[in-house]
């Protein structure tokens, strides 16, 4: 078996817990009562903890579930776009072992923190449309207050959540980085304070983020081809390779597969 051989198994064992994943999100999981995340949401009844941990597994499944798709099909090694689909499920997934772990107050802190950063991107969102002068002349006065009323009750949701996270852990902005490094920590520290893992997260993070593949500075960090040019200097074309793919792709899987085994521990049993 040479070396892409295993890389193809490994892929395969990754993608057979995906398609189980697959069929636990089609609807939401209930809550045990008088389970941890019970008790979480008892003192929140409106801003429940569970939703920002569930979201963050549904999104993390739905992209890897996209993977495994476009594997079945025969994957195509692009350079770049396949990282986009791998980091979206390592966000998602990081979101849910964040809430997740820790202790009860951080949970809460942490799951407030989310649901306030929620509305301040949505609010924006409509602002940038309310705000629009082709938009306040072009479309009707009703539409017009519809958005304005909209922008007026996320702003009260705002001011409402800082006021309920004021004191709590993580009252602060959020910081989608911070949370990724936190949870990759946390995963770290789950493997006897396995810092190469923590790491190897930060990596897949920072290399397959949006922004990392509209730039050059890649060129210098992943694999790459180099053509020696005539007057001097190089002309390098990104390359990707199996290993890089799937190893991208197993490092959201096992984000994932922490998430899980969170999810059914505080959803099941107080602890």
């Amino acid at each position: 078996m040479d070396n892409d051989d295993l890389w193809v198994v490994r892929l395969q064992r990754a993608m057979e817990a995906v398609r189980e994943w697959e069929k636990r999100i089609g609807q939401h999981e209930e809550v045990a009562p008088r389970s941890s995340l019970d008790t979480d949401d008892r003192e929140l009844p409106r801003h429940p903890v569970q939703s920002a941990a569930w979201y963050g597994l549904v999104t993390a499944v739905d992209h890897l579930a996209l993977g495994a798709d476009l594997a079945d099909k025969g994957l195509t090694l692009r350079p770049s776009s396949i990282f986009t689909v791998t980091r979206a499920a390592l966000l998602g997934a990081s979101q849910a072992v964040w809430v997740l772990s820790g202790g009860r107050e951080d949970r809460r802190g942490r799951a407030l923190s989310i649901e306030s950063d929620e509305r301040k991107q949505h609010r924006g969102f409509i602002k940038d449309y309310a705000n629009d002068p082709f938009i306040r002349e072009h479309k009707g006065p009703e539409f017009v207050a519809a958005l304005d009323a909209l922008v007026q009750r996320l702003t009260d949701d705002i001011q409402g959540l800082r006021a309920l996270r004021k004191g709590r852990p993580y009252d602060g902005d959020f910081v989608s980085t911070m949370m990724m490094r936190e949870a990759a920590t946390y995963l770290a520290d789950t493997e006897n304070g396995d810092d190469w893992l923590r790491l190897a997260l930060a990596y897949e993070w920072r290399l397959a983020s949006a922004a990392a593949h509209a730039r050059s500075w890649p060129f210098h960090v992943r694999r790459t081809e180099r053509t020696p040019l005539a007057n001097g200097g190089e002309l390098r074309q990104l390359t990707s390779s199996l290993a890089e793919v799937v190893q991208s792709y197993g490092a959201a899987v096992l984000m994932t597969s922490e998430a899980w085994r969170l999810w059914d521990l505080r959803r099941h049993r107080h602890v």
